[in-house]
């Protein structure tokens, strides 16, 4: 379905029809409450949170260290979602898609990614958890650990991209683009725990929290934002 055109075009996936946006958004709501709950117990007793996560941890951050291949990929698919590429990344995107006259698109993407990393630090600030005691660390935010920000982001930027290049790019190279997006967003929950640079919890809240955002964001978006088809 060509998205900015209001014609059909079969080489593109079509949009879902605007009266599921309700079940997205019930969906979101729920997949939220259970991440803010998860933060919520997390925040009322840290020290308890770390021990139970620990053992699982510690599995993780050697798995990586046995195969050092291992610990190589998770690098790797960490690096996609930095704070640093995702400036560059989130801007660059939007401006093509206002170019290609993909303005709704463009809000989407914009609307996930920087309400979603206000969402996310916020819970950091609140919480301030410390990272595992598993490597050493100089980063500024080492006692911001909950809920992980890569993780986050590989959800509400990445993921979102993904979504993007799904309706708007013609098949296959739509196709390729959106697994390729997926699994580097998806990849860097495992990624951050083979590392070591996050508890467990903090990637299964990030992935509640963030997953219960992008799907109120879709909800919104196909509600308000989806173009109206003419035969």
């Amino acid at each position: 379905m060509a998205v900015g055109s209001g014609t059909v075009n079969t080489t593109r996936h079509a949009l879902p029809s605007r009266d599921i946006a309700p079940k997205f958004a019930i969906a979101g709501l729920m997949l939220l409450g259970l991440g803010l709950a998860l933060a919520f117990v997390i925040a009322s007793n840290i020290g308890a949170a770390n021990a139970r996560d620990l053992p699982s941890n510690i599995w993780f951050f050697d798995l990586g260290r046995v195969h050092p291949e291992i610990h190589s990929t998770a690098d790797g698919f960490s690096w996609f979602a930095d704070g640093v590429r995702n400036i560059v990344v989130v801007p660059v995107v939007t401006v093509v898609l206002l170019a290609c006259r993909q303005w709704r698109w463009a809000v989407f993407l914009v609307v996930s990614s920087q309400v979603g990393l206000l969402i996310s630090n916020a819970l950091k600030f609140s919480i301030a958890r410390q990272r595992p005691p598993l490597i050493e660390s100089t980063d500024f935010q080492l006692h911001l650990s909950f809920p992980s920000g890569h993780t986050f982001s590989g959800l509400t930027v990445w993921v979102a991209m993904a979504m993007i290049a799904w309706y708007l790019l013609p098949r296959p190279f739509g196709d390729i683009a959106t697994v390729a997006l997926v699994v580097i967003g998806l990849a860097n929950g495992p990624s951050r725990l083979i590392l070591g640079k996050h508890w467990l919890t903090d990637v299964l809240g990030a992935w509640m929290v963030a997953g219960g955002w992008l799907m109120l964001v879709w909800a919104g978006f196909l509600w308000f934002l989806r173009p109206r088809m003419t035969g």
